[in-house]
């Protein structure tokens, strides 16, 4: 694929994609997303013990701290574990 070919990333309902990443491809967490989807959530990733998705960036990761913080459809104890989860996942660093 040459550097000027369109590329299209289809990002799941959780908020993780398969992107380019160094010299090849990697799945991330690119955003928040839905975070009770059952495949890929924070939710769903958390309380089963997956491994966690690293995020896409530091910046991706603070944004989804912010979110969390200030979603209202969240009890205190989820948003508290979703803190700690998110908290310490690892991130991409370009």
């Amino acid at each position: 694929m040459t550097d000027d070919a369109i590329q299209v990333t289809i990002v799941r309902a959780g908020g993780t994609a398969t992107v380019k990443f160094a010299d090849g491809y990697e799945t991330m967490r690119v955003a928040t997303g839905y975070l009770h989807d059952p495949s890929d959530g924070l939710i769903a990733e958390m309380r089963e013990g997956r491994e966690a998705t690293p995020w896409q960036s530091k910046a991706t990761r603070d944004e989804a701290e912010w979110s969390v913080e200030t979603r209202l459809d969240l009890d205190d104890a989820t948003r508290r574990e979703l803190l700690d989860w998110i908290a310490g996942t690892a991130y991409f660093e370009a």
